[in-house]
C-alpha cells in the first residue's frame, strides 16, 4: 500500500496525497521500530527430551512453534536419547571383558525411533552408517583387548552423533532447515583430558566464525553436546554436564541473546521435590546462586556448565520440554530471588559428607597452622566443601565420592561412614605432624540460598529450627560468595532438616522481620 501511494504521488503529486504518503511512512517506520528483531537462543535438549520418537517429534514441534509464534532464531544442542551413553559405556566394557561386541539395544532405539518418525532415505543411512562405525570400533577393542580413554571417549561420542542427525531430521520432516553439526565443525577445541576435557579460549572466536554464517543463511544448527576434539583431532568429551557446557559455550561465543537448557523439571526448584512436595520453581536467581545450588547437591546443573554465560554475560534459562508454557528459572548476573521480604531461595543438600577436625598441637600461629593444613590438602588433591577456622582449629567436610574414586584396596581399617581412600590415609599421617585430626562419616549438608543482608536472620531461623526438632548442628559455614549459608547435620536426619526449613522459609508468609 506505502509503494502504490507513493509511486502515485511521484506520477501525480498534490498536497492531499503528499500528506497520505508521509503518514504511510512515518506508519511503516514506527512499525518497523516495534517489531524487535529475531532473538537468537541456543536449545539444548537432554537425554530425557530425546528418549524416543515421540519425544523427540516433540522437540521439533516445540522448536517450530518458537520461530513461528515467538520469533525464536534457534540453534540446537542435542545430547545422546535416554540411555544411550550408558549402554555405549556398557557395550565397550562388554567388549574389553569378555572379547565380545553387541551394541543390539543401542541400535534398536536409533533403527526404531527412525522408523516411526518415517525417516528414510539418506538420512537414515547416515545413522545407520554411524552405527556400524561404532560397532567396528567396538571390535577393534575386543580384538586389541585395550580400552584406553582415548577410544572410550571415541564409543561415547557416537551417542551425541547419532541423536543430532535424528533431530535435525526430525526438525526437516516439520518444515524447518535444519542440519546436523558436530562440536568440532563449529569450533569446539578441548584439552587432551579424555573424559574430562576442557574447551580451549580459541574455541569462542573458531565458534563465531563457523556457527554464525550457517544460521544467516536461515539454517537451524543442531548441535552435538558433550563432545569435542583436542589440538591433535581426537576425540574428547566434556564430562558430567558436558551438554550443557556445550549450549552455554556456544550461545556466549556467538554472542546469542539466551541460553536455554531444556530438562524435564519447571526449572530450578525451591527443594528437592521428592523431599518437599510443596517445592515450587524459582523464577530468578544470580549466577553465584545457582552455581552454590548445583555444588552442593541440587541435580538440574553442572557448576561449569554456566561459566561460559557468565563470562559472557549472556542469560541462562532453565525450561520443561514436557510443560513448555512454563517460564522457567533465569540466570543471569543480577536476577536474585531472595529480597528482604524472601529470605531464602532455595534449599538443597548433600548426603555422603566426610567431617574433618583439626586442632593445632604446635604454637605456629594461625599462618603457619593454616598454611601447613592447606598444604597438606594440596599435596594430596583433596577438595574441601565447607570449612570453619580459628587461630588453632578448622573445621570441614569431604565429599566422600571424590575419596571412593581413589579408594585403596591396602587402606586402613574403616570407622563407620568413614571412606579411607589412600588419599585421605597420607592427608591424615600429614596433617598429625602438627595436629590432632578426628575424622567422621554419617553427615549432610543442608545449604540455603540466601538474602546476605539478612544473614543473622537466617541463621537465627536456621538455629531455631534444628534446636526445635534437636537436630544437633555440628559446623556452620557461610560460604565466599556471600549467597549460601550451609549447616552440617547427621546424615539420617538431613530430610527432617530439608523439610522443616522448607516449612519455614516457603510454606508461610514471608517475613524478614519475623524469621526467628
Amino acid at each position: 500500500l506505502m509503494t502504490a501511494a507513493l509511486l502515485a504521488y511521484i506520477v501525480r503529486p498534490n498536497p492531499t496525497m503528499s500528506r497520505t504518503v508521509l503518514l504511510l511512512l512515518l506508519l511503516a517506520r514506527a512499525r518497523g521500530a516495534l517489531v524487535p528483531p529475531p532473538m537468537r537462543v541456543v536449545m539444548k535438549f537432554g537425554g530425557s527430551s530425546v528418549r524416543d520418537a515421540e519425544r523427540i517429534a516433540e522437540v521439533a514441534s516445540l522448536v517450530r512453534a518458537q520461530m513461528v509464534e515467538h520469533s525464536v532464531q534457534p540453534c540446537l544442542v542435542c545430547s545422546a536419547m535416554g540411555k544411550t551413553t550408558n549402554g555405549l559405556l556398557a557395550a565397550a566394557d562388554r567388549a574389553i571383558d569378555e572379547g565380545t561386541v553387541d551394541l543390539s539395544t543401542v541400535r534398536a532405539l536409533h533403527v526404531d525411533t527412525l522408523d516411526a518418525l518415517s525417516i528414510s532415505g539418506t538420512e537414515a543411512s547416515e545413522v545407520v552408517e554411524l552405527l556400524d562405525k561404532c560397532e567396528r570400533t567396538l571390535e577393534g577393542v575386543a580384538l586389541l583387548g585395550e580400552l584406553s580413554p582415548r577410544t572410550r571417549d571415541l564409543v561415547v561420542s557416537y551417542g551425541e552423533r547419532l541423536s543430532g542427525r535424528v533431530v535435525a531430521a526430525a526438525l526437516r520432516r516439520q518444515g524447518v532447515r535444519a542440519k546436523q553439526l558436530e562440536a568440532w565443525d563449529v569450533g569446539v577445541v578441548t584439552t587432551d583430558e579424555f573424559g574430562e576435557a576442557t574447551p580451549l579460549d580459541q574455541s569462542w572466536e573458531g565458534i563465531a566464525a563457523s556457527l554464525l554464517p550457517v544460521m544467516e543463511e536461515g539454517t537451524v544448527p543442531v548441535v552435538t553436546g558433550f563432545i569435542g576434539k583436542d589440538l591433535q583431532g581426537r576425540v574428547t568429551t566434556l564430562g558430567r554436564g558436558g551438554s550443557d557446557l556445550t549450549a552455554s559455550l556456544l550461545g556466549a561465543a556467538a554472542g546469542f541473546d539466551e541460553v536455554q537448557v531444556w530438562k524435564d523439571v519447571d526449572g530450578i526448584l525451591t527443594a528437592d521435590p521428592r523431599i518437599c512436595p510443596a517445592a515450587a520453581p524459582v523464577a530468578r536467581v544470580t549466577f553465584d546462586e545457582a552455581a552454590e545450588l548445583a555444588y552442593f547437591g541440587a541435580q538440574v546443573l553442572h557448576p561449569l556448565a554456566m561459566q561460559p554465560c557468565r563470562r559472557a554475560g549472556v542469560p541462562f534459562r532453565v525450561k520443561n520440554s514436557y510443560n513448555p508454557a512454563a517460564e522457567g528459572t533465569l540466570i543471569s548476573a543480577d536476577g536474585s530471588a531472595c529480597s528482604e521480604t524472601r529470605l531464602v531461595s532455595a534449599i538443597t543438600s548433600k548426603n555422603g559428607v566426610q567431617l574433618v577436625d583439626i586442632e593445632s598441637t604446635r604454637m605456629l600461629g594461625a599462618y603457619g597452622f593454616l598454611a601447613r593444613v592447606f598444604a597438606a590438602f594440596d599435596r594430596w588433591r583433596i577438595s574441601i566443601d565447607v570449612i570453619a577456622s580459628s587461630e588453632v582449629s578448622v573445621s570441614l567436610t569431604l565429599n566422600k565420592n571424590q575419596l571412593l574414586e581413589r579408594r585403596s584396596i591396602s587402606a586402613l581399617e574403616q570407622s563407620p561412614g568413614v571412606e579411607r581412600s589412600e588419599a585421605l590415609v597420607g592427608l591424615m599421617a600429614d596433617l598429625e605432624q602438627v595436629a590432632n585430626v578426628r575424622v567422621s562419616g554419617g553427615h549432610s549438608i543442608v545449604t540455603l540460598i540466601a538474602n546476605v543482608g539478612c544473614s543473622s536472620a537466617v541463621v537465627s531461623a536456621v538455629c531455631a529450627a534444628m534446636d526445635r526438632l534437636g537436630i544437633p548442628v555440628q559446623m556452620i559455614s557461610q560460604g565466599a560468595s556471600k549467597v549460601n549459608i550451609s549447616i552440617v547435620v547427621p546424615e539420617e536426619r538431613a530430610v527432617e532438616a530439608v523439610q522443616e526449613l522448607h516449612r519455614h522459609f516457603f510454606e508461610q508468609p514471608p517475613d524478614c522481620a519475623g524469621a526467628s
